[in-house]
């Protein structure tokens, strides 16, 4: 069946669906198969079961490492960190494991330190989605290495990086346009996500809310299709049990809202510690002045000391949250864990070690959330609920106050609970933390790392395009250039024959002198006298390749001059030029609603 057999027989069956429902559909179908819509969603689904493969296999390795080092078993299910056979081994596997991962990521591919989702995001802001493969095997041996000997971080990073590197791939591998790579990539965030935590509804929304940074139906599809997909491939192999189970807390009083509400401020104030600590470990390991195993193995030590006294650090640390949920934890060790574990995993991370800081940041809100519970409940215990209430929610919290991804929050924490009765003061917590987060710091865990680099991440879904644009996405390298050594006959010929507004003028190493505008060089061949050098005016909106066309347009608001100039900032060597039928160019594909 070709297809437009396949289109027309499509459009038909759609005769019989209701008005509202055909009127989407049939849209959809109409504009965007002739962008190969069909094709898209396959390779989304293959992309999905790709991710959903990855996860399983990335957690059964760390399951037989771990059962092989701490235990000495060959086995593939996962053991906790706390079930080591002797009280000190701890203080020789983590070192050498972070001395491990680091060795492995540095040589291999240092695109794979670190924890994983920031790198994903820059290669869509910078380099169109595309990948190295082998961040892919890297990241794998990295990650696994790192949590089995005990590093203090999670694995959804990891696997976010890998799921994504597989939808970068098979674009790459088919040469698809950059839109499309995007989605991919995408596709395999959202695969990997719903894989790890059963959470396929979450897997959708982090993709849109951190990756893709858009809600369109072009993208939306897709995505559902891979998160599916990966879904139906965890449940294959790991049942379709929640993440976490929990007693069924509710609300007891409607009063207790007032406390959520401080524990939703207390998360934000908490998160931006989480934040700023971390980087300043990893600028602080970065700065010293010693071989990088040196610090893996500095670092390992720290980690590996806290967890001979408090193991619950050690590792992702799901089965202290559990204990948390059932209050089966004190009130002390909840208190402390709170700060062990924000050490913990930035000293695992900036010693070189491979992983996230999802499972840590749900870990830390647990902890927060607990202890702070058991104070109000055994204040007020009869307008508030036990201290595992507050622990759950808690969780949800932290996220929101360090990823700014609160929707996410919000919906992940339901999928992997599956509790709908604490559902307000999930909410209440979430955004509460999310904004008290952002009014003290406006970059996420995730953000931050990029802004260091120079890039702008903007963390809005359906944010403007101009935004995630980058100025050498849309610029014009071909520029008609006056050179300081032309004649004033080129000159005159130029003033003649050319109809530009403005004229860059270069060296003879092709570096910015300054501009000459029409009027100026017109004035000039008149008067041939006159010394071209006093013409020459400074340009007054000048970009680089990386910048955001959103920063260019606020110079051009600033200048009122709509040419933008672009030039390699170390050398100021003249690269394009951007003009207004760029700007109108780049906004008319992004409103247009065949592009898939």
């Amino acid at each position: 069946m070709s297809a437009d057999d396949f289109k027309n027989k499509t459009i038909n069956a759609m005769s019989q669906m209701p008005k509202a429902w055909r009127k989407i559909s049939q849209n959809y179908f109409t504009k965007l198969s002739k962008k190969e819509v069909l094709r898209l969603n396959v390779l989304a689904l293959l992309v999905g079961v790709t991710a959903g493969y990855a996860a399983i296999g990335l957690r059964y390795l760390i399951g037989f490492l771990q059962n092989l080092i701490l235990l000495g078993e060959t086995n593939f299910d996962l053991v906790s960190t706390m079930q080591h056979t002797r009280e000190y081994w701890i203080l020789l596997i983590l070192p050498i494991g972070l001395m491990v991962s680091a060795f492995i990521t540095r040589t291999f591919s240092k695109e794979s330190v670190g924890h994983g989702v920031p790198e994903v995001i820059e290669s869509v802001m910078t380099k169109g989605g595309k990948m190295r493969k082998r961040v892919a095997v890297v990241k794998t041996a990295a990650s696994s290495v790192t949590i089995a000997s005990g590093g203090s971080v999670g694995w959804e990073g990891p696997i976010v990086q890998i799921g994504s590197v597989f939808g970068s791939a098979i674009s790459s591998f088919l040469n698809l346009r950059p839109k499309l790579v995007k989605t991919l990539v995408g596709c395999g965030a959202a695969g990997a996500i719903a894989a790890s935590f059963n959470t396929p509804i979450a897997g959708v929304i982090f993709a849109i809310e951190i990756i893709i940074l858009e809600l369109k139906t072009k993208s939306f599809i897709p995505l559902v299709v891979a998160s599916v997909a990966g879904t139906v491939v965890s449940r294959h192999y790991l049942g379709n049990e929640p993440a976490f189970t929990s007693p069924e807390y509710a609300l007891v009083s409607n009063h207790e809202l007032f406390f959520y509400l401080l524990l939703g401020i207390l998360s934000g104030v908490v998160g931006v510690m989480v934040i700023k600590f971390l980087y300043a470990c990893e600028d602080k390991f970065e700065a010293f002045p010693v071989h990088y195993l040196v610090k893996a193995l500095f670092g390992g030590l720290v980690v590996a000391g806290i967890g001979v006294f408090y193991p619950e650090v050690l590792g992702v640390g799901y089965e202290t949250i559990d204990s948390a949920i059932h209050q089966h934890s004190s009130f002390e060790l909840m208190f402390y864990l709170i700060f062990l574990k924000i050490i913990a995993m930035s000293f695992t991370i900036a010693a070189g070690g491979s992983g996230g800081v999802f499972a840590p940041s749900l870990f830390i809100g647990a902890m927060l959330g607990g202890s702070f519970g058991y104070i109000v409940n055994w204040l007020y215990p009869s307008i508030t609920a036990p201290f595992g209430a507050y622990a759950l929610v808690g969780m949800a919290g932290m996220f929101s106050a360090t990823s700014r991804a609160t929707f996410t929050a919000i919906v992940i924490l339901f999928e992997m609970t599956l509790d709908y009765s604490i559902i307000l003061p999930l909410m209440l917590v979430c955004v509460a933390a999310d904004q008290v987060s952002w009014l003290l710091f406006r970059e996420s865990v995730y953000s931050y790392k990029l802004t260091r680099k120079g890039l702008s991440y903007v963390t809005d879904i359906g944010v403007n395009v101009m935004s995630i644009t980058l100025i050498k996405d849309i610029m014009t390298p071909n520029v008609e250039a006056i050179s300081l050594g032309m004649s004033y006959k080129d000159l005159k010929d130029i003033q003649g024959n050319s109809t530009h507004a403005v004229y860059p003028v270069v060296n003879e190493k092709n570096i910015l002198q300054g501009v000459v505008h029409q009027e100026d060089l017109k004035a000039y061949v008149k008067t041939e006298g006159q010394d071209f050098k006093t013409i020459i005016k400074k340009p007054k909106a000048v970009v680089g390749p990386n910048d955001s066309v959103a920063r260019a347009i606020e110079k051009i608001d600033k200048s009122r001059d709509p040419r933008i100039l672009v030039v390699n900032k170390s050398t100021n060597k003249l690269l394009g030029i951007v003009s207004p039928v760029d700007l109108v160019r780049l906004s008319s594909n992004d409103s247009d609603p065949d592009e898939a």
